[in-house]
Formats: C-alpha cells, sequence, structure tokens
C-alpha cells in the first residue's frame, strides 16, 4: 500500500478539529446520499459516527455527524481533512438546495457523562463513553488525555497521512456503524460491499499494547513483524503515548503477535503487541445506550 512509508517522529498534539455546517431543505438527503453511514436513521438531536468515501471504496474520512433537523446537519471531523471534504461536498452538491460552510472549533471535555453533565448554550456530542463540548477560541482546547481516549476507545481518526488508503472494513467501521449496505448508494459502495460479502479483506484494526520504545509514532507509520523485519505487517492509525501505552494500528491478518517500527536502530524501535479482543469489546461500551446532542447553537 503505497504512501503509508511515515518515518517514526515525536506525535503532533492531538488534531485540531472543525465543524461543516449543512444548512436548507435538501441537507438530510444530500449527506446521507454522500457518506457511507445511514443518516437517515439518525434521530433529531442525536449523532452517530460516519464515514465518507472516495469511489474506490477507501475511507477519505470519519465524522461525527448530529441531526439538528431535516435541515441542519453538523459534521464533525479533524480539521486537516475538513476543507477538501467541504469542497468536494460542494462539487456534488449539484441541484441539491443546501448551503454548505465550515468553521474550526475548539474542544473541551465536558466531565462525567449524564443528562446532569450538559451545559447550557454550547453543542456538546455525548455518549455513554465520553463527552466532548465545542467551545469558543478562548476555551480550553483538545489535550493529549483526551485523545488517548479515543485511542483506548478504539475510534481510528482519519488524518492526512491516513486519508484514502484504508477500506471501512479495514478499519472495523462497521462497529461504529459508521457504514450500511442497506442504506442505498454511495461513493465506493459497490467496492465495499463486494469485500463485505465476498470476505476479501485481509486487513483489520487492532489495538496495540507499548512494550518498548519511547517516542510515539506518527499516523502512518509502517510496522514491521519482528519474525521477518522485511514484512510491513500494519500501519499507524493513532499512537496513545506517551499518556497511555496504547496504538491503533491497521494489521495484516498473517501479522506475527509482536510488531517493531520501521527505523533503522534496532535500539529505538519501537515494539508492539497485539491486542485481539480489547477494541471491539470497547466500542461496544462507546456505542451502547444514548448518543444525545442537544444542539442550543
Amino acid at each position: 500500500m503505497n504512501g503509508l512509508n511515515a518515518s517514526p517522529r515525536r506525535m503532533m498534539m492531538p488534531p485540531s478539529f472543525a465543524e461543516i455546517l449543512v444548512d436548507g431543505p435538501d441537507a438530510l438527503s444530500f449527506v446521507h446520499g454522500q457518506l457511507a453511514g445511514d443518516i437517515k436513521a439518525i434521530a433529531h438531536g442525536h449523532w452517530r459516527f460516519a464515514a465518507y468515501c472516495v469511489p474506490d471504496g477507501r475511507v477519505q474520512a470519519l465524522m461525527m455527524v448530529a441531526v439538528n433537523a431535516a435541515t441542519r446537519l453538523r459534521l464533525l471531523l479533524p480539521e486537516e481533512l475538513a476543507g477538501t471534504v467541504q469542497d468536494r461536498l460542494r462539487r456534488y452538491r449539484l441541484r441539491a438546495r443546501c448551503e454548505i460552510a465550515g468553521r474550526s472549533v475548539q474542544i473541551a471535555r465536558c466531565g462525567p457523562t449524564g443528562p446532569g453533565a450538559l451545559a447550557d448554550n454550547h453543542c456538546v456530542y455525548q455518549s455513554d463513553a465520553f463527552q466532548w463540548q465545542l467551545c469558543n477560541a478562548e476555551s480550553t482546547p483538545l489535550d493529549a488525555s483526551i485523545w488517548s481516549d479515543q485511542v483506548a476507545l478504539g475510534i481510528p481518526w482519519i488524518v492526512s497521512a491516513t486519508s484514502e488508503k484504508f477500506l471501512p472494513q479495514m478499519l472495523s467501521l462497521e462497529q461504529l456503524g459508521a457504514f450500511s449496505l442497506r442504506k442505498g448508494c454511495f461513493p465506493g459502495q459497490e467496492i465495499v460491499a463486494r469485500t463485505h460479502f465476498l470476505g476479501r479483506s485481509k486487513r483489520h484494526l487492532a489495538t496495540l499494547t507499548r512494550t518498548a520504545g519511547s517516542d510515539p509514532l506518527a499516523p502512518g507509520c509502517e510496522l514491521l513483524s519482528t519474525i521477518n523485519t522485511s514484512e510491513t505487517a500494519g500501519w499507524i492509525i493513532a499512537d496513545g503515548h506517551p499518556e497511555l501505552p496504547l496504538a491503533l494500528a491497521v494489521v495484516t491478518d498473517s501479522a506475527s503477535e509482536t510488531l517493531c517500527s520501521g527505523v533503522a536502530s534496532q535500539d529505538s524501535r519501537a515494539t508492539f503487541v497485539i491486542n485481539r479482543e480489547s477494541t471491539e469489546t470497547k466500542r461496544d461500551k462507546l456505542l451502547n445506550g444514548r448518543c444525545l446532542l442537544p444542539l442550543q447553537t
């Protein structure tokens, strides 16, 4: 898989996020037709994950889609991809009666989940597992600990280095409800459906436990099998280090249990053990229960 040979480096701060706002009489039907998720199934005042795929089926972006009403939707995604996604949505809008606008946002941890934790006059993305509040520029932004929580939950946020590299199945997005083969057509549907029904994906998302190495790895960094270091066995999606010794990676089905980063020096290599059960278990906790989004702004 070309383009996923980023060298390890000290991890940048967690990605900034942006919102794309889609307003108008056709907003719901337009976004539903563009994204791989079943957007029409989202109740008003709620949100869910959705993938945006390119025609060859690979995921360009993962986002949280909130439905304020049939005429107003919010798409929350990493800011570095927001411009590309917004331009693409505008290009395919054609005769759809809706306006598309973007804005940068700050995200702050909103304390414990639960109805009593909701803040007035703020947009809050809430689930049983985490709660994010969108804030103005002078508020506290997303910090490393909030990002590491997302890694621990197994949420494979896509950034520029990993955009358009993996099919939804390789990112285990069916566990997040981020794509649906029953909803109707969407870009890349034929490839995604063929992979689903023929079972041809030989890569999958895994949670890794770090056993050595001090430097976080950048998204897209290649992982090698410790048994055969000439064999690429996976690619980093997100590294939770140094907040926690976990990382998310797309790994091959034939990968050995122990992987290492593909750096020249043996002493500086990060090594990981594949944790094959944790991702699905934690995602299940994320999805069970309400996903209430009070939209007051």
